[in-house]
């Protein structure tokens, strides 16, 4: 199956996950096939959608005909890149970063933990999940060896910037940001923001505009 990816919209690429989860958990209760309609429902979102977002990768299936979950799965893993364990690093091991290093599920899609590295003398020596923290300036010195090309920044905001710089001058070619600032980066950079206060700070807005009711909206 082909895949169109001229243009893939970054909504249908952040969706993508979420798929493949639901229809592992479908795989493993036992179920074989399963319609377009019957999965966006379950995901509570639109079947056309979801449609359209599988026509980007070929479609997984003919018209008119359910999805064979496992198939899914498999071509699902293929696109995402799951096929082979993916190695990364974290800087900054603080609470975030103690509770990335810790989740197990990154284990169990494939991304192991390479390395953790902070600047704070009482952190460095600490283990998570069997990885020992060391001094940042020894990072450079392991993704070189390991190839690791995948990091983690979880430091403070003021400190992010020289770390994005430090993990690129070192070989990383791809960053999953979780500072509140904006990161300047190569375009040759894939750069992933998650700022968790922004999504808390959208959801409580949704809340109050909930309580407010109709006759309040704009």
């Amino acid at each position: 199956m082909s895949i169109q990816q001229d243009k893939i919209p970054e909504a249908t690429l952040q969706r993508l996950p979420v798929y493949l989860y639901r229809l592992q958990t479908l795989q493993a209760d036992g179920v074989g096939r399963v319609s377009s309609r019957t999965l966006a429902a379950q995901l509570r979102i639109n079947s056309s959608r979801l449609r359209q977002d599988f026509h980007h990768f070929g479609g997984f299936s003919r018209p008119g005909q359910t999805y064979e979950v496992s198939h899914l799965v498999e071509r699902l893993r293929e696109i995402l890149a799951l096929g082979a364990p993916v190695h990364y690093v974290i800087a900054g091991a603080g609470y975030l970063g103690q509770a990335i290093a810790a989740y197990p599920r990154f284990g169990e899609d494939g991304f192991r933990l390479a390395g953790i590295f902070d600047i704070n003398p009482k952190l460095i020596g600490l283990r998570f999940r069997g990885v020992a923290v060391q001094d940042i300036e020894l990072l450079p010195e392991l993704v070189g060896r390991l190839g690791v090309k995948l990091g983690v920044i979880t430091t403070s905001p003021e400190a992010a910037q020289g770390v994005a710089e430090l993990m690129v001058r070192a070989g990383i070619t791809g960053i999953w940001n979780f500072a509140p600032v904006g990161l300047q980066v190569p375009e040759a950079v894939t750069l992933q923001d998650e700022f968790l206060s922004a999504g808390l700070m959208a959801l409580h807005y949704r809340m109050q505009e909930g309580e407010r009711g109709p006759e309040h909206r704009r």
